[in-house]
């Protein structure tokens, strides 16, 4: 495992802040052609010929203007930080460079730059080789170059695994409502946890019961039937069909 964490440096911070620039710049522009019509119009309708109304109304969406460019301006010079693990399957970031908080599978990875103190992944993700709290940079470098090598071929190191689906015609049986307690939550007494469950009868008269969560719960009926939808052998739809995606 790899891990990041810190405040971006030197080649990286300057790639960062220049990425960054380019879409402060597009963001204000954007903004202040919204204000300028808003504050136009408003001067128009709202200012009644009267010249002194409609300066004000004009100095207010000046300002406003001059507020949007300083609040850009402020998360343009923050520093940019990371906190980024690189896992088995792929990576954890929390990025305050590219304001973006998640997952990032090795599958989509791609496109890859590679600089002499940093890499960029997916146009979004820099690592700093000088951030590195964990792990080697150079055995980094060399399992990034072969998943990217084994992207182009069919069968890539980390690929999409397709989800098993089944499908069976089926009919409400029965329905139930468990209330689960938890201790240690509150201090007094235990939090109650409601878990929706359904019975299913089969063509083949098996009956088998899945949890179903407290919208099917509701939505589905006793004796009512259809095609019953399990993936990865847990409760998925239950009636007309649903696309799995």
């Amino acid at each position: 495992m790899w891990t990041f964490k810190g405040v971006y440096t030197g080649a990286a911070k300057e790639y960062i802040q220049e990425k960054k620039k380019k879409e402060v710049t597009a963001w204000a522009l954007i903004f202040s052609i919204l204000i300028a019509v808003i504050f136009l119009l408003m001067a128009i309708f709202l200012g009644d010929g009267n010249i002194t109304y409609i300066a004000i109304i004009l100095c207010g969406g000046f300002c406003a203007i001059i507020l949007v460019y300083i609040v850009l301006l402020i998360d343009y010079k923050r520093a940019p930080k990371n906190k980024i693990e690189i896992l088995n399957d792929g990576i954890q970031f929390i990025d305050r460079a590219s304001g973006l908080t998640g997952s990032l599978p090795f599958y989509k990875i791609e496109p890859i730059e590679y600089h002499d103190e940093f890499i960029v992944l997916c146009n979004n993700i820099v690592l700093q080789k000088e951030l590195l709290v964990q792990g080697d940079w150079e055995e980094l470098k060399i399992l990034l170059k072969r998943i990217e090598e084994s992207l182009e071929t069919d069968n890539p190191m980390y690929q999409i695994e397709e989800p098993e689906t089944q499908f069976f015609e089926a009919r409400v049986k029965e329905k139930r409502i468990y209330q689960k307690f938890i201790t240690g939550v509150s201090v007094t007494t235990p939090v109650g946890l409601f878990q929706y469950f359904a019975t299913f009868q089969l063509e083949n008269d098996e009956e088998v019961e899945y949890e179903i969560g407290q919208q099917w719960y509701e939505k589905i009926e006793k004796e009512q039937t259809g095609q019953l939808v399990l993936v990865n052998g847990t409760f998925f739809s239950f009636g007309e069909g649903e696309d799995i995606e």
